[in-house]
């Protein structure tokens, strides 16, 4: 009995568990799915895995997989370049992946070639295709603004059209500090003709191991712009359409109708309520209104942006066409500051044979553009800072104030507007409506390539780089009545200037990758390149013309008593040079690169004797992560941690050229005598310039440390660097040379400086379901100083170029053991409490009334200690936000104008009612103009954008034969915080010594920006 239980036991116990495999059994289902990317192109090969198992699949060809699986169960999906990706198992699965911008994997572009992130031993700086689709600019250089660390953006003006300039890691020359800009491996003089739709990366290579690869010409850094190509297996339609409303961001309160009359009782003797009731009785003043000059001056302005590409590719080819125009009107009233721009973009290669494939690259640009003066004294803008509140702007034929009837009638010629309204004498509009400066230009470049591989690993590279440029301007000075010092009844002339250039880039290189043992990686690269540059200039200019009528105003038409003018001039610059690169790799592990780079300028650049430079540099990187110790104990979220070093030296030609070097001969226009008693003047020829047969480059060496952490997954990633460089053999002008010499001193090398900086980014990238958001950030300090100058230049100080109307010196200086071309002046000590007047510190500390040149002192900077910039992106659904800001910190801005125009600047002054003021009372004193008292903190922090973006569900699009659908809406320089007071923190003159001067520059305008992009 005992043993028949026993068996009854065993059977019920085998039923249970087969009934319980069955139930499991019956629970398994099969997965199927398709992986694909943001745009719904399959991803091939992506891996899918059972989480918590080592049981998985990759993707086909088309993207999709089949599993067996639980029900419920969590699967893992990666790709390389890709954000992982975590979900539940279901039928029919559709997993879309998004990549990784801080991917190891990834590609960057360098000199002459490509590596992998991870490979990287230089410091390397990569924006790609995603985050540049998502800004609204027109400049390819805003695309690194706050979004590069120790990259600076620099900008004389904000008008449509203008230009901006690039700073890598600090400045570099008392002259130029321009990067190289490489675009599809051709060298670019500036990047305005290159929409930045078309552009699929930007590379920043800073320090001098990845930039010394280019010579002679990287002194100042190196940025390498690769443009869009056709995709593989994959062709389509793009039309992005952008529309803006421009306006006037920031509005400083200016003077009232009664804080004028207290100005003007205070610094005008005897000015009383009788001039007002002169103002009246003129007809100039209705004794009630003050004139809002911001209005008579800035408008509502549009700007519409249009783009169409077309992609389209098969099994040997590929190819991208782009046209885009964009018009963009300025926020000053009149149409007076215009810009159109129409660009058209071919790139195309083939695969003829398996070892050989051609390439082209081809860029139309054509544009035209009307301009003011918003950077010499008394620009518009200026004016209207300072223009009085009494008067209107315009005034009626029927209502013209006596004063200006009377100007009519002694035959001054009064600007109307189109309203036939009469500007009253000082209206800024006057500048804006008598100088018709008008521009315009074409450019068709780009380069042909081709490439061949006769064997496994190796890979020879011909490339043709070409360009044709043309430039035209074309001024008119119309007869005008502005004020008493500005006027113009005699010369209403006309200047043409034309120039053009022939530039050809030949490069021959060859890449060879070999691996040895299967842990030791080898690359090398060896090429020469050769430039030449024709250049053309000429034009023509008649002082006065026969009518001031549409039909007459232009070289053509010169008056019987003009004056005709005549100019040209034609120049030849070659270069030459070879190159090359070595670089192993051990397990990933340990990686060593050096290059060299030897230049040769001919001698319209440098003499003979200098005219070779060389290049070299090496760098050198520890990838800790992939050490055996590492992997076997690594117990954290830390993926990758490697630790970098170089060193290399570059050169820059940037402020040579057109014989600098040589004693060349000047005419004297006066003309000589050889006889005492025939008074036959006849010109003389004398020697201008001393010959320098040591003028050589000016030469960069920098030293950088740093390290690259990747963790979560990838999710985070942080590098910091550091850096110092120097720069020497500097070319400076104005040695002092004995006076019998009779002329001057060719340039020669005479200075030195030091920049050096810590630098650090920092991106986070993840997702929370279909929720994805990233954070990315960087900062970049900057400590620059001149370190070296000869004592015979200019006795030891070379002062700026820019100067106060009326004063002696410039605004800048450029001297050892200060930062390159800071502010000097006099330093307040106080104001009088009696008499308002400013006392100023000298040089031994005591106040004085009478300050000497030699009391002026640092009293800032126009580089900042640091800047800085932080992007924030958010998507769900359909819908996608982004928000970018940028900021300096520690630099300063001289005003060049008078402070008192500016309210608050006007409360803070002396008076008989506030004599413990911070600001001495109103006055004109250019000691007190060229004081502390007008150098401002410029620091600030501008939110550059706010977009927000909905894409139509593709299921909707589909059915209208659409594959992509968005619309969005920016905001654009909206707020911007900073303690300056004017119009705009970012303010320079020039790129040199102008840099941080505001005389009125054209300030940064706010835009409310509406778009929508589509692709078929």
């Amino acid at each position: 009995m005992k043993n028949c239980n026993s068996i009854k036991w065993l059977i019920w116990s085998v039923a249970f568990l087969l009934i319980g495999s069955l139930s499991v059994q019956a629970q398994k289902i099969t997965v199927n799915g398709i992986v694909i990317d943001q745009e719904e192109t399959p991803l091939i090969g992506a891996s899918v895995i059972l989480k918590g198992v080592s049981n998985g699949v990759i993707t086909d060809i088309n993207g999709k997989f089949t599993m067996q699986v639980n029900q419920g169960d969590l699967l893992e999906f990666s790709y390389v370049g890709y954000l992982p990706v975590q979900r539940k198992a279901v039928p029919n699965m559709v997993v879309k992946m998004h990549e990784n911008p801080t991917s190891l994997d990834e590609v960057v572009v360098v000199g002459y070639g490509v590596q992998k992130k991870s490979d990287l031993t230089g410091s390397i700086s990569s924006i790609k295709k995603g985050d540049i689709e998502s800004r609204s600019i027109s400049r390819a250089e805003e695309i690194l603004q706050g979004k590069s660390a120790g990259v600076q953006l620099i900008t004389t003006s904000a008008q449509p059209g203008a230009s901006p300039e690039i700073r890598i890691r600090g400045f570099s020359s008392n002259g130029s500090s321009a990067p190289l800009y490489v675009v599809d491996g051709v060298i670019y003089y500036d990047l305005s003709s290159i929409d930045p739709n078309n552009i699929e990366s930007m590379e920043v290579l800073k320090d001098a191991a990845s930039a010394s690869i280019y010579g002679a010409q990287a002194g100042n850094g190196v940025v390498l712009v690769t443009t869009k190509s056709g995709k593989s297996s994959k062709s389509s339609i793009s039309y992005d359409f952008q529309y803006s409303l421009n306006n006037l961001a920031r509005k400083p309160n200016l003077l009232t109708t009664d804080d004028q009359y207290l100005m003007n009782t205070e610094l005008i003797p005897g000015y009383s309520q009788a001039d007002l009731d002169l103002l009246i009785a003129d007809g100039y003043w209705d004794g009630k209104s003050s004139t809002d000059w911001y209005k008579a001056m800035f408008t509502t302005s549009p700007a519409v942006h249009n783009t169409i590409n077309f992609t389209g590719s098969n099994a040997k080819g590929n190819f991208y066409l782009s046209l885009s125009h964009l018009h963009e009107n300025g926020i000053i009233k009149g149409d007076a500051d215009v810009y159109n721009r129409l660009s058209v973009m071919f790139n195309g290669d083939y695969q003829v044979k398996d070892w050989f494939k051609v390439a082209v690259n081809a860029n139309y640009f054509n544009w035209n553009s009307k301009t003011i003066d918003d950077t010499s004294r008394g620009s518009v803008i200026m004016k209207a800072i300072g223009m009085t509140p009494y008067y209107q702007p315009t005034y009626s034929p029927e209502h013209i104030p006596v004063p200006m009837q009377n100007l009519l009638n002694s035959g001054f010629t009064l600007i109307q507007d189109k309203n036939g309204d009469y500007y009253v004498p000082g209206n800024p509009m006057i500048d804006v409506f008598n100088h018709d400066a008008k521009a315009s230009g074409r450019t068709l470049e780009g380069a042909l390539a081709g490439y061949f591989t006769p064997f496994k690993g190796f890979l020879f590279t011909t490339r043709l780089g070409f360009r044709d440029f043309n430039f035209n301007a074309y001024n008119h000075r119309k007869f005008y009545y502005g004020d008493k010092g500005s006027y113009n009844t005699d010369y209403n002339g006309v200047e043409r200037n034309h120039s053009s250039s022939v530039f050809y880039q030949w490069e021959n290189f060859i890449n060879y990758y070999l691996t040895v043992a299967k842990h030791h990686h080898l690359h090398a690269m060896a090429g020469m390149s050769y430039s030449q540059t024709d250049l053309l200039n000429v034009g023509a200019s008649v002082d006065k013309i026969v009518e001031e009528n549409p039909l007459f105003t232009d070289v053509d038409y010169p008056a019987a008593d003009a004056i005709l003018g005549a100019k040209g001039n034609s120049r030849k610059a070659r270069s030459i040079a070879y190159f090359g690169r070595i670089g192993y790799n051990f397990k990933d592990r340990y990686l060593l690169q050096a290059s060299l780079r030897a230049d040769a300028a001919d001698l319209s650049i440098l003499p003979k004797e200098n005219r070779w430079g060389i290049f070299p540099s090496v760098s050198a990187g520890w990838v800790i992560s992939q050490e055996p110790f590492y992997l076997k104990n690594n117990a954290t979220s830390i993926d990758f941690i490697k630790l970098r070093a170089s060193w290399g030296r570059n050169g820059s030609i940037r402020n040579l050229g057109n014989y600098s070097y040589s004693n060349s001969l000047g005419a004297y226009t006066a003309g000589y005598s050889f006889s005492t008693t025939d008074k036959t003047y006849v010109q003389a020829i004398y020697p201008e310039q001393l010959y320098n047969p040591n003028l050589k480059w000016e030469t960069s060496e920098q030293v950088d440390a740093g390290f690259d952490l990747r963790a979560f997954s990838s999710r985070l990633s942080f590098t910091m660097d550091w850096y110092q460089k120097k720069t020497k053999d500097l070319l400076v002008s104005g040695l002092v040379i004995p006076f019998e010499a009779g002329n001057r001193s060719a340039p020669v090398n005479a200075g030195s400086i030091r920049n050096r900086g810590f630098e650090f980014e920092v991106n986070w990238n993840d997702h929370i379901g279909d929720f994805r958001y990233s954070v990315a950030a960087n900062l970049a300090t900057l400590s620059n100083k001149v370190t070296y100058l000869d004592p015979s230049v200019s006795n030891g100080r070379i002062m700026g170029s820019v100067a106060l109307l009326g004063a002696s010196v410039g605004y800048t200086a450029f001297e050892v053991g200060h930062p390159i071309w800071y502010f000097r002046g006099f330093e307040v000590d106080h104001i009088d409490e009696a008499t308002g007047n400013p006392y100023y510190k000298t040089a031994a500390g005591e106040p004085t009334l009478n300050p000497s040149e030699n009391d002026k002192r640092e009293l800032g900077k126009p580089m900042p200690d640091f800047t800085y910039g932080v992007t924030l992106t958010a998507a769900y659904k359909g819908f996608d936000l982004a928000i970018f800001g940028q900021g300096t910190q520690g630099n300063s801005a001289w005003m060049g104008y008078s402070i008192y125009s500016l309210r608050d600047q006007f409360d803070r002054r002396w008076s008989p009612t506030n004599p413990h003021a911070e600001l001495a009372k109103p006055n004109t004193e250019i000691n007190y103009m060229m004081s502390d008292h007008f150098v401002f903190d410029a620091s600030y922090f501008r939110v550059k954008q706010i977009q927000l973006g909905y894409t139509i569900p593709k299921h909707f699009t589909k059915k209208f034969f659409v594959d992509d659908l968005r619309f969005y809406v920016s905001l654009d320089n909206y707020f911007t915080f900073t303690k300056y007071p004017g119009l705009d923190p970012d303010v320079s003159v020039n790129m040199t010594s102008g840099m941080g001067i505001d005389f009125g520059k054209y300030p940064t305008t706010k835009k409310t920006l509406f778009g929508l992009s589509v692709t078929f």
